[in-house]
Formats: structure tokens, C-alpha cells, sequence
């Protein structure tokens, strides 16, 4: 790994690349090694990606997304699994960012054709432990996670 690594244009255009080419509809560009204590990476989110429902508490994350290129909405949720804040985050403004405690629940979506996200958040990154879901929400790829998606995206249709 580099010790210096510039976000220009050409960084971005490839990962938004590999982004489309994926079946997931997005994808990550770690500036990071997973074991370090700052992960920080560009999350590029392509149109009708499925962010399930989730937060980072047993091992407790804050995190920081900051949107370079489009617009994403984000759902901030209660316990119980009620929407509690949405908010519109544009890198037009004027909500260019979010950071969150950790516990948190919170999930994305992708309100432009693509979406080039900076986040930030503690590591080290343990796949079993970084994220919990929410049982109320279908997780990505199980049954009914399209009409989620089209239910979030349309809050944001307005």
C-alpha cells in the first residue's frame, strides 16, 4: 500500500466501474488495511443497491459518510425499527455528510445513478462482528428486499 494516495477523477471513474460491473450494484475502495484502527474507504453505490438495515455496536463504531458525487438518502431508525430522521445527503448540498454514534441503526440509499461515498469508521474491520441487521428488514437478496427498496426509495420522491 502507498503511502499516499490521491482522490482524483481517475480513482473514482474505476471504482465506479467496478461498481456497475458488480452484481451487488456497489462496491468499496479501501485506503485501509482491514486490522487498522481507521478504515476509510470510497463506497460507490450505483442505483437499486440494497444497504439492509444495521448498526455497529457489539464492537461500537462511529462512522462518517461524506458524498463526493450524487445523492444518497439515509434512514436513522428507533430500537424497534421505526424511522426516526431521513436525511437527503447531496455532494450539492446543502447535507453533504453524516456521522453517527455507534449503535446507531441506519441504512443508505442510492438516490442517483451513482453515488460516490468517503467513509469513515473504526476498525479493525472482523467480518462476524462489524455490522449487526435488523430483524424487522429483509437482509440483501433475502425475500421482499425489492419492495423495500422501492418503499425507501420513494420517502425520498418528493
Amino acid at each position: 500500500m502507498s503511502d499516499i494516495q490521491v482522490i482524483d477523477n481517475d480513482l473514482v471513474d474505476s471504482v465506479v466501474e467496478r461498481a456497475l460491473l458488480s452484481s451487488r450494484k456497489r462496491t468499496n475502495h479501501n485506503f485501509h488495511t482491514l486490522d487498522e484502527v481507521y478504515q476509510r474507504f470510497l463506497n460507490v453505490l450505483t442505483k437499486g443497491t440494497y444497504v439492509g438495515v444495521h448498526r455497529h455496536k457489539a464492537d461500537p463504531k462511529p462512522e462518517t459518510f461524506l458524498v463526493l458525487r450524487g445523492k444518497v438518502g439515509i434512514f436513522i431508525y428507533d430500537d424497534f425499527g421505526k424511522i426516526t430522521n431521513s436525511y437527503r445527503l447531496s455532494s450539492e448540498g446543502p447535507n453533504y455528510g453524516i456521522d453517527l454514534r455507534p449503535g446507531v441503526w441506519h441504512n443508505l440509499v442510492c438516490l442517483s445513478e451513482i453515488a460516490v461515498c468517503f467513509e469513515g469508521k473504526s476498525g479493525p474491520y472482523l467480518v462476524n462482528t462489524d455490522k449487526e441487521f435488523h430483524p424487522k428488514y429483509p437482509g440483501e437478496g433475502e425475500k421482499g428486499w425489492e419492495q423495500q427498496l422501492s418503499t425507501w426509495e420513494s420517502f425520498f420522491d418528493s
